[in-house]
């Protein structure tokens, strides 16, 4: 019989796709394991489940209890953060699994506190340079913490194992076949296509300083494509195309020479395993800054640059200068350190839960142990 293995991530894309990436990872290479998801009751985290065929289990979490808009909204998400830990007892109950792995985030803390009072096996995996409350709880908690780069401030230097951030295997299509897959009428305009990846979120920011930046003549031939800031596939300037969510990201990296992305780990791992040029854009507003700490380190050693939004557009289009230098070079690959990496991180990060998932399935889980 099959040992259950259980993936809690909600909340964005930067806590799902690693997660998924990880899952999909263990299910072709470790059949001999089920695995589970569970997210948060936010569509956006539905909507990426779903578009890669997973029905996870949910937790009523919309957010985290402490950063409410105001006190109604703090009241409900302490209640229904109060519900979910009834939930998560009742779903470890039923899958009793081998390990649990948290993708960190709010809904991470539940399955904590639950995991350490069952004994279930548990990890938590920090994609971020700078590690969020729940993972900082987790080392209080002395749980075993893998994180996406070398450094996880304010975490001292060996109190968690470097690991990557799991990538998702990506298709290459024809850039033509790519185009109408995205659902442009148009026929595929010929020049360098420059690609907005602003995260699951979208960014009405970027698009709009985009779109002023490319009416400028010199920008004539390039063509700019930015998702998840419409609600249908539209041309809005000769050489400004705009897209709803696109969960099929293989079509915007099969087009892209050069990306605009802000600073979630995870965009940041895949276009490093990719090897696309890249003018980065951290959102200042992320909890601890962690998109700045996240760039500062990527661009240290990937094909890429840091842009700060707060800087005038000038200072944008130098930045797009050099990365389109760094575009037009051939060796550049070579270079980059996250290039091609993203089985090896799943590999690597496998072998270090390896001895906890022999443990626990040779004796049986936590659960077993209390009954």
């Amino acid at each position: 019989m099959k040992k259950n293995i259980l993936l809690v991530a909600g909340g964005t894309g930067g806590h799902i796709w690693p997660a998924i990436s990880f899952g999909s990872w263990i299910e072709t290479n470790k059949k001999e394991f089920n695995v589970n998801y569970v997210c948060g009751a936010r569509l956006i985290e539905h909507e990426i489940y779903k578009s890669v065929n997973i029905e996870p289990r949910v937790l009523p979490i919309e957010g985290s209890p402490f950063s409410g808009a105001n006190i109604s909204q703090k009241i409900h998400r302490f209640l229904t953060f109060f519900i979910s830990f009834f939930r998560a007892q009742r779903i470890l109950r039923e899958l009793d699994p081998v390990i649990c792995i948290l993708f960190a985030g709010y809904i991470s803390v539940p399955f904590m506190l639950l995991c350490k009072f069952n004994k279930i096996p548990i990890v938590i995996h920090e994609q971020n340079a700078y590690a969020g409350k729940s993972t900082r709880v987790a080392r209080i908690m002395k749980i075993d913490i893998f994180t996406g780069w070398e450094e996880c401030n304010p975490l001292k230097n060996g109190t968690f194992t470097p690991i990557g951030v799991p990538v998702r295997t990506f298709k290459k299509y024809d850039r033509k076949d790519a185009w109408k897959k995205l659902g442009f009428l148009e026929r595929l305009p010929k020049g360098i296509i420059v690609v907005g990846l602003t995260g699951s979120l979208g960014s009405v920011s970027i698009k709009d300083k985009i779109s002023k930046m490319a009416k400028k003549e010199k920008y004539k031939k390039w063509i700019f494509v930015l998702p998840g800031v419409s609600d249908k596939p539209e041309k809005i300037q000769n050489n400004v195309f705009l897209l709803p969510h696109v969960w099929d990201a293989s079509l915007l990296y099969s087009l892209a020479d050069i990306a605009v992305a802000r600073g979630g780990a995870s965009t940041l791992a895949e276009l490093g395993s990719l090897g696309i040029p890249s003018v980065v854009v951290p959102w200042r507003e992320a909890s601890d800054d962690h998109q700045f700490s996240n760039a500062s380190i990527f661009t240290a050693e990937n094909a890429a640059v840091i842009w700060d939004e707060k800087r005038n557009l000038t200072d944008f289009e130098n930045k797009l200068a050099k990365v389109y230098k760094i575009y037009q070079d051939p060796s550049v690959k070579n270079n980059i350190r996250l290039y091609n990496s993203a089985n090896r991180t799943c590999e690597s990060f496998w072998l270090a839960l390896s001895l906890k998932i022999e443990r626990s399935a040779f004796f049986g889980s936590g659960q077993e142990h209390k009954s």
